[in-house]
């Protein structure tokens, strides 16, 4: 199909990026790109004038330093939504047009969050055969930053044919999991839990506090770093569940913590936190 002036730019510039010099010209890129000459030749006298590629010598034009940076960072782009859309299940020739589109026109936040998943996604993928493994290994398939991921936790034993905790009312959804040099920090933000207390009907309000995860046989305190409370993601234990886009890594910590707010509280007891990716 017959190419926007934007994407058929980006499509030249990756070439030059990609190819070998002697086939990034006027009739070697209507070749591979499958544009008429004239259409080619414009873009390349446009991508000049942009100080995008050099031209001195008309027969091999080369990318200027600006025109490899502008490459570089669009391949990036490209290559990690091509990625995303194919797990997403879209067929490759739609999935390499839109790849481009979304390259030039998402925004950084956008991106930030297509890169995000589509690290999850190699990551479930590089573990999908194994059977079991701690945070450690997982953040050794992540790269550097910061991944936002749902969690809950678990009550001890079951009380009135429920488990679920009331801590999950304690804490900002979704968790971090902050990523850097193969290390790994689960960030949990205690919330202000209100409830009306039977006695006066006042509004009463507290915090999840003492909070600590099992390592090993012993439990050991969360760090806290600002208003967060972290636990280091080596102590998780995940279980890989499913396969292909159906598949959950499912990650739990046994934690203590207390919480009283008016008549209802929770002393300090052991619960399951469990990370779901």
């Amino acid at each position: 199909m017959a190419e926007t002036p934007d994407i058929l730019k980006l499509r030249i510039l990756l070439c030059f990026q990609n190819e070998i010099s002697s086939l990034c010209t006027v009739t070697g890129l209507s070749k591979m790109l499958g544009e008429g000459k004239q259409k080619i030749s414009r873009e390349l006298i446009a991508m000049e004038k942009e100080g995008l590629l050099d031209r001195t010598d008309n027969r091999r034009p080369v990318l200027t330093e600006a025109g490899r940076k502008m490459a570089s960072y669009y391949e990036e782009r490209t290559n990690t939504i091509l990625n995303h859309l194919l797990y997403e299940g879209l067929d490759i020739d739609n999935a390499e047009h839109d790849s481009y589109i979304w390259a030039l026109f998402s925004s950084e936040a956008g991106y930030e969050t297509i890169k995000n998943s589509e690290q999850r996604y190699h990551a479930k993928y590089s573990l999908r055969k194994r059977r079991s493994f701690n945070g450690e290994v997982l953040c050794s398939y992540l790269k550097d930053g910061e991944y936002r991921f749902p969690f809950l936790i678990y009550r001890e034993h079951m009380v009135n044919g429920k488990n679920l905790s009331m801590a999950n009312e304690g804490f900002e959804h979704p968790c971090s999991l902050v990523v850097k040099d193969g290390k790994g920090i689960i960030r949990l933000k205690p919330l202000e839990i209100s409830h009306e207390s039977l006695s006066t009907g006042m509004m009463m309000n507290g915090k999840v506090r003492n909070l600590q995860y099992r390592d090993r046989e012993d439990f050991k305190p969360a760090q806290e770093d600002g208003e967060y409370l972290c636990i280091p993601v080596d102590a998780v234990s995940f279980l890989n569940i499913g396969s292909g886009i159906g598949q959950i890594l499912h990650g739990s910590v046994w934690i203590k913590m207390r919480c009283s707010v008016g008549t209802k509280h929770m002393p300090e007891s052991e619960a399951v936190f469990t990370l779901i990716i």
